[in-house]
């Protein structure tokens, strides 16, 4: 994560990140392009009114604006590629994965149950972004949502703001068998691959998308998905999907899952498409699956 100190900077590497000229940045906010070098230089702010505009539009979390849409800035920590953030370089990395299974207080004001239609967008704008050129169907987002409620929930901030989501799918074994073998991929599931009765045995959980914008919110997400399986205590079961992010997919090997093929992606070498497969007993109640 890099370091940002002022609103002209944050501006500045946006533009490069996405290769915007300032006149295009202004188009998209609908602004004056001598406001975008005004703020590059840092001698205007935002204009309050325009904050909550500039969030949504340019997908960037509300706190950054916030902490340096100001005459005295707050420094924050920044991650353009991954859309994650830290107010503090001690909360930039979780020191273990057992941190996700201990007994914090959980906001759970802040978590909600997916179910509106901007929640579901950005569940597909986020694998977009960051994982998957041809997402799911929203409507396969929300057919997961009613099957399995307690496990596709989506998180805000403080302000009310977008900041992190689970998706779980609950697949046929056959449907998921063919995404393992790799004859089928995540963006050609139907309906039609979904456990209607979530009942067939080995139950499979698979994991769509699992996202948080700070390591706090992270927190939040992971434990609750694992008090999820601490409760409700399955005989048979199958945790397994793909993640593009090195660093989930060696928590995810800590948890207990296994890798069954890896994927270079040659668009970003820094991205390796990994898909894990087992359960969560070993890590929740010391069994092995």
């Amino acid at each position: 994560m890099k370091k940002y100190y002022s609103l002209g900077e944050l501006f500045k590497e946006f533009r490069k990140f996405k290769s915007y000229s300032q006149t295009e940045l202004a188009s998209i906010i609908d602004v004056d392009v001598r406001t975008i070098i005004r703020w590059e230089k840092n001698e205007t702010l935002i204009n309050l009114n325009l904050e909550k505009e500039i969030v949504e539009l340019l997908n960037i979390p509300y706190q950054i604006i916030r902490n340096l849409n100001t005459d005295n800035p707050i420094p924050v920590f920044f991650d353009m590629k991954t859309r994650t953030y830290s107010l503090s370089a001690l909360m930039i990395k979780a020191e273990s994965i057992s941190w996700y299974n201990s007994n914090l207080p959980v906001e759970d004001e802040r978590i909600h149950y997916l179910s509106k239609d901007s929640d579901v967008e950005f569940v597909t704008n986020i694998q977009k972004m960051y994982k998957n050129l041809k997402p799911i169907k929203p409507e396969l987002v929300r057919k997961a949502a009613e099957l399995l409620p307690e496990l596709n929930l989506v998180l805000h901030d403080q302000a009310g703001y977008y900041a992190g989501h689970i998706t779980i799918l609950p697949l046929k074994y056959d449907s998921y068998e063919k995404i393992r073998n790799r004859t089928m991929n995540e963006g050609s599931l139907t309906l039609a691959d979904f456990a209607p009765r979530f009942d067939e045995t080995p139950l499979v959980f698979y994991f769509y998308s699992l996202y948080a914008d700070t390591i706090e919110n992270s927190y939040y997400m992971m434990n609750r998905l694992l008090s999820y399986f601490r409760e409700k205590k399955f005989n048979d079961y199958l945790f397994s999907g793909i993640t593009y992010k090195k660093n989930k997919a060696n928590a995810f090997r800590e948890i207990g899952l296994r890798v069954i093929w890896e994927d270079s992606n040659e668009n970003d070498p820094e991205a390796t498409y990994t898909f894990l497969e087992g359960n969560l007993d070993m890590f929740l109640f010391g069994k092995m699956s």
